[in-house]
């Protein structure tokens, strides 16, 4: 019996000789496992904290927006589904166009490429159109809140300050007071040249609408011509091209012929600009009609025919007064017709336009009072690294005031002011660009009104036709159009090559656009408000100075290489 009971005996003691051995290694897996429940546990708890905080979040601020915020509520509701700032939605339309448009290239490819072509285009993804709803402008729904409106008063307040100080500066040092008229004088000298050129430009504007009509007329009869056709077509794009062209170089060349100073200059560009592109917004949205033998789906024509086809054998031509109303409209994407309002608001668009007048005033105090006082005597006086530093901090904040007030003045109070007097209901100029935490949402948000349009006949025809579905190629070449247009408006205005505007748009922006895209919400929109009053406190200084060393060195341009070298350099150099 013992015999029998010795090998079971054994292997007892063996087993508990493994588990003896084994049991480190079960109490490390134990550990491990409960230090990973824990985490989890954790990580579990910390998830589920935040979106308690986030439906926290939300319903706070569904109380604020229904409590506050009323102004936008109700216009959500006015608009159903569609998102009241949302500024495109994608539609059956869209894709329907194109593939319109693919199809009547029959008019100018052979067969082959024709077919190449459309298929490409209809298994592209294809980009939503814009879309017009009558709403107001996000400022003017945040200011009837009362905490917003504290804020506006507190820009009231420092306007009154920017005023006191040059009143007393002009009374205690000068002797006199002035109201920075002698600013107003300088600037807007030969303002009726600029005028003159204004009507002349209108005229020639005018007319295209004429010479867009006979290319319809001609090019409709001769339809069973196809080779006639086609070269009719082609001779009416390239003077098209060339009138651009031309149009833009005589209202750069009159600036310099005219020794315009840089206020009028800037309004004869910026208006130059404006016509050039109203007039290609005519006529690439029209052109596509044209040659698709019908109207785009964008909702009813002016006589009330939706998607109406050719009337009587001729091609659908909008009539003038559509042509003159979007010459007007602060929009520079073309339709028939735009949502209007009911009536004029003479109350809200006087108050825009003393807006326009006050912020111009303020300019003119932070010229007299901190531009001309910092740099007046640039190249005059000796000039290190210590006095240049000092100079470009001193201008960090009457730059970021000059940044601010821009776009109050131009995307809200004037756009404001001109929708009001034409009934024009969409106004939404600008979104809330100052929420954005990357470059991206800052250019989208910024200046709505040419996003629109660097998007609707740049960036899409660019995606579609040219580069074939690339958009970083699309985005750079829409980038590098901006960027040079800046630059052209800034440079023929100061009479100048000194190309600060470029490199910092399309250099140091483009590269923030790819670096920011990643970025968190908070440092990100931190990072963003430290770069742009950074970026316009040293664009600013920096034409600022090239100004006042071309004015007071006495330079000479012997060749043109010359203009190329900063007179910055060649006045310290």
């Amino acid at each position: 019996m013992a015999d029998d009971n010795e090998p079971t005996t054994l292997r007892g003691h063996d087993q508990g000789a493994v588990a003896g051995e084994r049991l480190p290694e079960l109490q490390f897996v134990r550990e491990k496992l409960q230090r990973f429940q824990s985490q989890m546990l954790q990580d579990f708890e910390k998830q589920v904290s935040c979106l308690i905080e986030d439906v926290l979040q939300g319903i706070r601020q569904r109380e604020l927006r229904a409590h506050e915020f009323r102004q936008f509520e109700g216009q959500h509701e006015q608009v159903s589904s569609f998102n009241t700032y949302h500024n495109r939605q994608q539609n059956y339309s869209t894709k329907l166009t194109n593939q319109s448009a693919s199809s009547s290239k029959m008019d100018v490819n052979d067969g082959t490429k024709k077919g190449t072509t459309s298929l490409r285009l209809k298994g592209r993804r294809q980009l939503p159109d814009k879309v017009f709803v009558a709403r107001d402008s996000y400022l003017t729904a945040l200011l009837e809140v009362e905490h917003m409106r504290t804020i506006y008063h507190i820009f009231y307040i420092i306007l009154v300050m920017f005023l006191l100080n040059v009143i007393f500066h002009d009374y205690f040092v000068e002797g006199q007071i002035n109201f920075a008229l002698g600013t107003f004088r300088g600037g807007l000298r030969r303002l009726h040249w600029v005028l003159g050129i204004w009507i002349l430009e209108h005229i020639f504007v005018l007319a295209l609408y004429y010479a867009f009509q006979g290319w319809a007329l001609v090019r409709h009869k001769l339809k069973p011509q196809g080779s006639l056709q086609r070269f009719w077509s082609h001779s009416c794009l390239i003077m098209y091209i060339s009138s651009q062209l031309v149009f833009g170089y005589v209202s750069s060349s009159l600036c310099l012929k005219f020794q315009l100073p840089f206020v009028s200059a800037c309004v004869l560009l910026l208006e130059s600009t404006r016509l050039l592109m109203k007039m290609h917004a005519f006529v690439r949205y029209n052109s596509q009609r044209v040659l698709c033998g019908k109207q785009k789906l964008d909702g009813a024509d002016p006589n009330g025919n939706k998607n109406a086809s050719l009337s009587a054998g001729r091609p659908f031509i909008p009539p003038l007064h559509c042509y003159v109303y979007f010459l007007f409209a602060p929009t520079l994407i073309y339709r028939d017709s735009y949502p209007r309002t009911s009536h004029i608001r003479w109350k809200f668009a006087l108050n825009r336009f003393l807006e326009v007048v006050a912020v111009a005033f303020l300019y003119a105090f932070i010229h007299e009072r901190h531009i001309e006082e910092n740099f007046g005597k640039f190249g005059l006086e000796p000039m290190g690294a210590p006095q240049l530093i000092v100079k470009l901090f001193g201008m960090m904040l009457p730059s970021a005031v000059i940044f601010l007030c821009g776009f109050y003045l131009i995307l809200h109070s004037w756009l404001n002011f001109t929708s009001e007097l034409l009934r024009f209901g969409d106004r939404m100029f600008y979104k809330d660009w100052w929420t954005s935490h990357n470059y991206d949402g800052y250019y989208r948000n910024w200046n709505v009104v040419v996003h629109d349009f660097l998007y609707e006949y740049v960036y899409r025809d660019v995606y579609m036709y040219v580069f074939k579905g690339s958009k970083v190629a699309a985005s750079l070449l829409v980038f590098l159009i901006s960027a040079l247009v800046h630059e052209q408006v800034l440079g023929f205005a100061l009479q100048m090559f000194f190309p600060v505007m470029f490199i910092l748009f399309f250099v140091v922006g483009v590269a923030l656009v790819f670096l920011m895209r990643s970025a968190p919400k908070v440092l990100g929109n931190i990072f963003l408000w430290f770069s742009l009053i950074l970026g316009n406190g040293m664009l600013i200084s920096l034409y600022a100075m090239e100004y006042y060393a071309k004015k007071n060195c006495d330079l000479k341009y012997d060749s043109w290489k010359d203009h190329l070298v900063p007179a910055i350099w060649r006045c310290y150099n």
